[in-house]
């Protein structure tokens, strides 16, 4: 478990944790935009197409310009992801400052790059130019960050099977959504829930490590009425109001904690990661 403020500097902060400003989970630049509800980042390259007259009448120097920009946009494309990859969170914590203290970081990022693919069509611009998109998904950057000790083992059984079947199905809950959107809650790939007593309710040791990498410990969404909300959360979600925030940690009732956990004894929603945090 990362290490995290102590709770009396957070309950300070809750009441400076308003804002008018909106704090949305789509983050985007010049170049590109990072999107932790679909966990996907995508960055733009451009090229200039170089003007050349055809000898002969022939199509293929046209081509061969064209071909080469192409290249251009794409190389532009990478290195555009790169420097927005610093600025994703992960948990508290931009990719460029993990990235400070473990050089290997940077290393296996370029290979994530790599393997980047083109999102959407090829655009061909005014003043003979060229623009590609390529992306990657937070999946692959998360099996980068994620560290393997500190989360649950995916070979425990989990007692809720047992126990989950004898409660009629439309009695069952199905997930654990949190309206924070009176809160500036900072998008991450890997924020945390706590109660105001300081003690962690949902947060890395609530799920195994394939599921942060795979699934993402939370959705995001900007109202109930989004088609990933039901997705994410099922059609019997506990449905819960964020107190306060703190960065990109969010903070609920004691009484609401405890719902929470009762959730997770009997249906397992926090293993599965079942939680969807709703921002403005």
């Amino acid at each position: 478990m990362r290490n995290r403020l102590l709770f009396i500097t957070a309950f300070f902060s809750l009441s400076f944790s308003q804002t008018s400003s909106q704090h949305t989970f789509v983050v985007t630049t010049d170049e590109g935009f990072i999107d932790y509800a679909n966990r996907i980042i995508v960055c733009r390259g451009t090229a200039e197409i170089e003007a050349k007259t055809p000898v002969d009448n022939s199509l293929k120097l046209v081509e061969k310009n064209l071909k080469i920009a192409k290249a251009e946009a794409r190389t532009t494309a990478r290195l555009n992801l790169i420097e927005l990859m610093k600025q994703v969170n992960f948990d508290g914590r931009l990719v460029g400052e993990l990235m400070e203290e473990e050089p290997l970081i940077e290393s296996r990022l370029e290979g994530l790059i790599g393997s980047a693919y083109q999102q959407g069509e090829i655009e061909y611009l005014e003043g003979e130019k060229v623009a590609i998109a390529l992306a990657v998904k937070m999946s692959g950057l998360s099996e980068i960050l994620t560290d393997i000790d500190g989360y649950k083992s995916d070979s425990m059984t989990p007692a809720y099977l047992m126990t989950s079947a004898a409660v009629p199905k439309s009695q069952r809950i199905s997930g654990i959504v949190i309206d924070a959107r009176e809160h500036a809650v900072d998008p991450s790939m890997s924020p945390e829930v706590i109660d105001m007593q300081g003690n962690l309710v949902y947060g890395t040791i609530s799920y195994s490590r394939s599921k942060a990498v795979n699934r993402g410990p939370v959705g995001y969404a900007y109202s109930m009425d989004d088609r990933n909300v039901s997705q994410r959360v099922g059609s019997n979600p506990l449905f819960v109001e964020a107190v306060g925030s703190l960065d990109d940690d969010v903070y609920i009732t004691s009484m609401d904690a405890a719902k929470v956990r009762e959730a997770e004894k009997s249906f397992g929603v926090l293993s599965n990661c079942r939680v969807m945090l709703l921002l403005q």
